[in-house]
């Protein structure tokens, strides 16, 4: 019988080369380059300063940090330490903000919870540094026309006679302050508004009334108490008028705030008012109408 040898394929043998290659060789696993995606940013101390003659108003100082640029980045709030009464300065440090540029958003509201002032600034964060940041604000709300007025003929029997308030034009000055509700002290109950000498500035109209408007800008919204007092410079502190009025301000038209000035019999209160505190140099309240 013939016997017949069949010779196998060299492909064959391919698999058992491929096996006993892998197994006397170590293998290592392939090195892959990736970026470095660890966090980079840095940190701002803000700062805020409010006019002084708020001080006792501003309960609460928001700042909220987004971007300033075409980057996206989550908006960090942070409420800042708001002046002690008496003070004006409010800072906070905000740490962990990505780098870039950034916008620094302060709103400072008061006692009640409205807005009182708002501002913004925009500064660059740099990797592993703090920056300084100070943001400027400025009043907000709506335009209030305060009307002053004078009916001559009400002051029969009040011993001041026509001729006389005429005369206080040009010796008076006239005050106009917001009444603050729950200030942290009833000595911060007033806050001065304006403050103008009147010189000759009163209007004699057909019916016998003296007026004048002052138109006042960035008045905050919502329903306002308002009380004017007109003192006579000229009459050592024992003459002066006042009112008091009620307004609701919003931002989209004026509203008038009409007073109808009448003289103060009890001195105690005529006291009160030659004493009370004045519109500071530094206001930020801005008074169109006239321009002293």
């Amino acid at each position: 019988m013939m016997t017949i040898f069949r010779t196998r394929s060299h492909k064959a043998w391919v698999p058992l080369f491929v096996a006993f290659f892998l197994v006397g060789c170590e293998v290592k696993a392939f090195d892959v380059a990736a970026p470095d995606f660890g966090a980079r940013d840095g940190s701002a101390v803000v700062s805020a300063a409010m006019p002084s003659f708020f001080r006792g108003l501003i309960q609460r100082v928001e700042l909220k940090v987004t971007s300033a640029d075409t980057s996206r980045l989550r908006t960090i709030t942070r409420n800042m330490n708001f002046p002690i009464p008496g003070g004006r300065l409010s800072v906070a440090q905000v740490s962990d903000i990505p780098i870039g540029d950034r916008r620094f958003t302060v709103r400072a509201f008061d006692t009640s919870g409205a807005l009182r002032f708002r501002g913004f600034t925009d500064s660059t964060i740099v990797f592993n540094q703090t920056s300084m940041v100070t943001v400027n604000v400025n009043r907000v709300g709506g335009d209030v026309d305060f009307v002053t007025t004078i009916d001559l003929e009400s002051l029969e029997g009040t011993g001041l006679d026509p001729s006389g308030v005429v005369g206080l034009a040009a010796t008076s000055v006239l005050d106009v302050l917001e009444i603050v509700r729950d200030p942290f002290h009833p000595s911060l109950g007033l806050l001065p508004i304006f403050s103008v000498r009147l010189g000759d500035r009163f209007n004699e109209d057909l019916t016998g009334n003296l007026t004048r408007v002052f138109s006042v800008q960035q008045i905050p919204t919502g329903e306002r108490q308002f009380v004017a007092h007109l003192k006579d410079l000229a009459s050592n502190q024992t003459t002066a008028l006042a009112d008091t009025v009620s307004v609701a301000v919003d931002t989209v038209n004026a509203v008038n705030a009409v007073f109808n000035l009448q003289p103060v019999t009890d001195p105690t209160t005529v006291r009160a008012i030659f004493t009370q505190e004045t519109l500071p140099r530094d206001s930020s309240v801005v008074v169109v109408n006239p321009v002293f």
